[in-house]
C-alpha cells in the first residue's frame, strides 16, 4: 500500500508542476504580446486590460456588515463567505442564511452562476467560480463579487483561471509598500492588468486549465481515500 500511496502522490506532484509550468508560459503579459506556449491556428496579438474594464467589482461595505445573531441556519437567501471557498467552488453544505431585507438590500452583491468571488481578508485572493447555485445568495463581508460585463467577448472561465493563478497576490505584493498586502483593496484589484487572447482562444485555455485542475483533483481524492484507509487498516491490525 505504501508504494501506491507513494505512486500517486508523485502522480499529484508532478500534475501540480505542469500546472504551474503551464501558467508560466501560456499566457502574455505586459513584456511579451504572446506566450511561449501557444495553440494551432492562433497568431493573434494578445491585450492588456484592466480588470475594472470587463467586469464589475462589488463587495459589502461597512455598514452594511451582519452581525452574527443574523446568520440563519437555514432559509431562502444564502449567505457566502470566504470561509465556504473549496478547491476553487462553493461549498454550498458550509453556507449561513439571511433574511429576505439583508439580501435586497444590496443588489451589486446579489450572487449569480458565472459570478467569480475572491476574498480580501483573512486568507487573500482565494478565488472561487458560482456554479450550480439554485436560489438567491448574497456575500457576507470580506469578499469581491466579480462579474464579467461582455460574456460574448469574455470567457469567464478563462477569468477565472487566471485570478486563480499566482499572478493577482504578486501583484498585489507589489503594490503593498511593506512588501506583503494585509488586505486587498478594490483599488489594486480594478487596475490589475488581465491579458486577452481572442474569446476562442480564451475558452481553449479554459478548458485546458480546468481539465488539468479535474485530473489533480481526482488524484487528491485518491491520494487522501489511500491514507485513510491505511490509517483504518493499522488500528484493526493492531487492536
Amino acid at each position: 500500500m505504501d508504494d501506491t500511496i507513494a505512486l500517486h502522490q508523485r502522480k499529484y506532484e508532478n500534475l501540480q508542476a505542469v500546472k504551474k509550468e503551464l501558467l508560466k508560459r501560456m499566457f502574455a503579459s505586459d513584456k511579451k504580446p504572446v506566450p511561449d506556449f501557444r495553440f494551432n491556428g492562433y497568431t493573434n496579438d494578445w491585450e492588456q486590460r484592466k480588470l475594472s474594464d470587463i467586469a464589475t467589482l462589488n463587495a459589502r461595505i461597512g455598514w452594511q456588515n451582519l452581525r452574527t445573531s443574523e446568520f440563519l441556519e437555514s432559509g431562502d437567501y444564502m449567505l457566502i463567505t470566504g470561509t465556504d471557498f473549496h478547491d476553487g467552488t462553493v461549498d454550498y453544505s458550509t453556507v449561513h442564511y439571511v433574511e429576505k431585507n439583508r439580501y435586497e438590500q444590496d443588489t451589486k452583491i446579489q450572487v449569480e452562476n458565472g459570478s467569480i468571488l475572491i476574498t480580501k481578508d483573512g486568507t487573500l485572493g482565494k478565488v472561487a467560480l458560482v456554479q450550480g447555485l439554485n436560489m438567491p445568495a448574497t456575500l457576507n463581508a470580506g469578499v469581491f463579487n466579480v462579474k464579467i460585463k461582455d460574456p460574448g467577448t469574455i470567457d469567464v472561465d478563462y477569468v477565472y483561471q487566471y485570478l486563480a493563478a499566482p499572478f493577482l497576490m504578486k501583484y498585489a505584493n507589489a503594490k503593498s509598500t511593506g512588501g506583503t498586502i494585509k488586505h486587498l483593496n478594490q483599488n489594486i484589484l480594478i487596475d490589475f492588468p488581465v491579458p486577452l487572447p481572442r474569446k476562442r482562444e480564451q475558452v481553449k485555455l479554459a478548458e485546458l486549465l480546468n481539465g488539468l485542475d479535474n485530473t489533480i483533483a481526482l488524484h487528491q481524492r485518491k491520494l487522501e481515500d489511500l491514507k485513510q484507509l491505511k490509517k483504518v487498516l493499522l488500528q484493526k491490525l493492531f487492536v
